[in-house]
């Protein structure tokens, strides 16, 4: 669960399906995508963000917004410069009744618009969109499976 940022400012990439269900993210000021804001320390970030997203809606979306609580990444900027930034990942349901503008971009799009480490984290919230973060995957073992195509039994 999300507790608090560690960082001065928040951003907020929320994942909203088009008409054609196509993924798009809103973004509004700061030099990174999405949703930016200052954040107040010590308070539990779950409301501010929720409160971010409320405000660029226009609309109280907290029934409909689920905020990826396993996933919180500083933004390091181009330079190695220290992240004053952390993203958070969050996406609306279909239900909410908001279609995403055609001007949005994808995070594909995102991804091509930025450049060095910057682009770690989006990277990061795109595989977690994909459903990555809770993906139980094993290695395989090449001896293993040699066994069961072993052609000396033939």
């Amino acid at each position: 669960m999300l507790i608090n940022c560690p960082t001065p400012h928040a951003a907020l990439l929320i994942a909203v399906n088009d008409a054609s269900g196509v993924l798009r993210c809103p973004l509004h000021g700061g030099d990174v995508p999405g949703l930016i804001a200052a954040v107040q320390p010590l308070m539990p970030i779950n409301p501010q963000l929720m409160a971010m997203a409320a405000t660029f809606f226009e609309v109280d979306v907290s029934l409909h917004l689920a905020i990826e609580q396993g996933f919180a990444d500083p933004v390091v900027k181009s330079g190695g410069q220290e992240a004053d930034v952390t993203l958070y990942l969050a996406r609306l349901a279909a239900d909410a009744g908001i279609i995403a503008e055609p001007t949005w971009p994808s995070i594909p799009m995102i991804l091509r618009g930025l450049s060095g480490r910057a682009r770690i984290p989006y990277l990061r919230a795109w595989q977690v969109l994909a459903g990555g973060l809770h993906l139980n995957t094993k290695a395989v073992d090449a001896a293993e499976v040699a066994k069961y195509f072993d052609d000396k039994s033939v």
